[in-house]
């Protein structure tokens, strides 16, 4: 069986540098074949998933079509609203409590792996730039024209301990709300906070690794089972497959790591 097209729900992991769109369910999501599985997916594991979508769809029998966007935005908005039907969601823990306590979905989400958050710069780099330690962060946040990050996007947390724990929020120009990209002039850059798997395949930034430990609040990426799936048995069987080892060489390329079992 192939794989059918996926909707995609924003432009979170093309484009990184942009806030993302929020689209509407297309027709082969609210009107999918008979039997398929639908999933509501934080674009933070796009890379991954995709990967190994031809393999999952062999492995439950099923075809899957998946809707990419913020879990805190979107992805949340349309599960709370009943905007449209599903049967796994993959997103962030923080939303599965909301979700839970609004009977959206089944008891015990499943971690299927970790994002960490990284830095990226678009424009140019500065010589000495540092983002080993604290003083260097926060000078190179200061400098920067600005900072881009998605304000309801898997990298939410570590967005708000860089900014409280270095006192930044009084300093910089946040560009998390403004649509488009912001213009650089010759030596002005621009610093982007991300889940290193949207990062890495933006080829509009330059990857600077990882946030330090000392502020770094990776994204666990769950996978929760609707309460009004129409298949529970596939929606399981689908969730089973992504807790498997098949998804495993996906994840370290775009720096990820596997979920911890038994949660």
């Amino acid at each position: 069986m192939k794989p059918l097209k996926y909707a995609l729900f924003g432009l979170l992991a093309a484009a990184v540098a942009h806030i993302p769109a929020l689209a509407q369910p297309t027709p082969v999501f609210n009107n999918p074949p008979p039997n398929a599985i639908r999933v509501l997916a934080t674009a933070a594991i796009r890379p991954p998933i995709d990967a190994v979508m031809a393999e999952a769809e062999k492995a439950i029998g099923k075809p899957i079509v998946i809707i990419y966007g913020s879990a805190r935005g979107n992805m949340r908005t349309t599960i709370l609203n009943d905007t449209t039907d599903f049967d796994v969601a993959l997103l962030v823990p923080d939303v599965d409590v909301e979700l839970l306590k609004a009977g959206k979905i089944k008891p015990r989400p499943r971690e299927i792996a970790r994002a960490p958050i990284a830095i990226a710069i678009r424009g140019d780099k500065p010589a000495d730039l540092d983002l080993t330690t604290n003083a260097g962060i926060r000078r190179a946040f200061i400098n920067a024209k600005g900072v881009k990050y998605s304000p309801t996007g898997a990298a939410l947390f570590t967005v708000r301990k860089i900014l409280d724990t270095l006192n930044l929020r009084p300093v910089i120009t946040d560009l998390s709300t403004m649509p488009g990209t912001v213009v650089l002039n010759p030596g002005e850059y621009e610093i982007n906070i991300y889940p290193h798997s949207e990062i890495i395949p933006n080829k509009n930034v330059q990857d600077q690794g990882l946030v330090i430990q000392r502020l770094q609040v990776p994204a666990d990426i769950t996978a929760s089972i609707s309460t009004k799936t129409r298949d529970p048995a596939g929606a399981q069987a689908l969730v089973d497959f992504w807790l498997g080892p098949t998804i495993d060489p996906h994840l370290a390329p775009v720096g990820m790591v596997k979920g911890r079992r038994g949660r």
